[in-house]
């Protein structure tokens, strides 16, 4: 073939490549891919608002984001775990999760719903990430990581759930009255560590939910995560009495204090307590496991 024609199919080839999303060849390896977040539904005051100006509103479309794929070695299709950050931004010892679970039989998608957006973090205004909205993005989110994986051939599309950590937006993904009233379904069963339960203190939850509960989280009140199971059904605790924000991540120590973290328990509002409990960590990734084999 000619030189100048074979340049001139070079872009072409280029082009045609980029399209193919190879798959991880094994546990070991993880491949980026992007995805759109879940198209946000108008409320029904703004259905109601157009209907009567004579106006069909559509959704809003998803916001296009990222994450890392990765998949179990052996046949599929795989269950698989959608897992979520906190106000960090992914971290390293996700990561470590993220194997785990593959090493368990499980297919796993790390959403990122920062870098997308050109956020580096927003544990020092976590006030202002409600206020812009962008914790009801991050629901989204996980929803479209959802829909991602009920579409991917090696992925069982009806064996799927959620991981995430802290301030990550995923008891938000399980409310009966909140993100849930707009989809049909939603995850086979849902784990939350840490999480900062007043939102959420008088919520239903529309799908199975286990919560790591950190007993002396000092950015959360834990007692209102242990409250929940008393009244829904849904709802199943792991205590942890002796640990602290973050005590399944090794970088912490055994306790580091983040100063200009907004914690609004305090007064001023700043500062955060973290600490790796790695007795806690254990007993936490045996109850995981164990509620993930139950419910998927």
């Amino acid at each position: 073939m000619p030189l100048a024609k074979r340049r001139q199919l070079l872009p072409l080839l280029l082009a045609a490549t980029s399209l193919l999303a190879p798959f991880p060849t094994s546990a070991a390896e993880t491949t980026i891919v992007d995805f759109p977040s879940a198209s946000t539904p108008p409320s029904k005051f703004k259905i109601k608002q157009a209907k009567a100006k004579g106006i069909e509103l559509k959704p809003k479309p998803g916001f296009p984001i990222s994450g890392k794929l990765g998949l179990p070695d052996g046949d599929g299709p795989f269950p698989a775990l959608v897992l979520l950050h906190d106000c960090q931004g992914p971290q390293a010892f996700q990561d470590d999760w993220a194997a785990t679970f593959r090493a368990s039989g499980y297919a796993t998608l790390q959403v990122d719903s920062f870098s997308p957006r050109d956020v580096s973090g927003t544990c020092e205004d976590v006030l202002g990430e409600g206020v812009s909205g962008l914790g009801g993005e991050r629901v989204m989110d996980a929803f479209g990581a959802l829909f991602y994986l009920k579409q991917h051939p090696a992925v069982d599309p009806n064996r799927i759930g959620a991981v995430g950590w802290s301030r990550s937006s995923t008891t938000g993904s399980a409310l009966r009255d909140g993100s849930r009233q707009f989809f049909a379904e939603g995850f086979r069963a849902v784990v939350s560590f840490y999480p900062n339960c007043k939102s959420v203190a008088s919520a239903v939850f529309a799908d199975p939910i286990l919560i790591l509960n950190a007993g002396k989280n000092d950015w959360t009140q834990p007692e209102l995560c242990s409250s929940l199971a008393e009244v829904d059904a849904n709802v199943e605790i792991a205590e942890f009495p002796d640990a602290l924000q973050g005590f399944d991540d090794p970088k912490w120590g055994q306790e580091t204090v983040m100063p200009d973290y907004q914690n609004t328990l305090k007064s001023p509002t700043f500062g955060v307590t973290f600490g790796f409990n790695a007795t806690a960590h254990d007993k936490a990734e045996k109850a995981v496991l164990e509620f993930l084999k139950e419910k998927m």
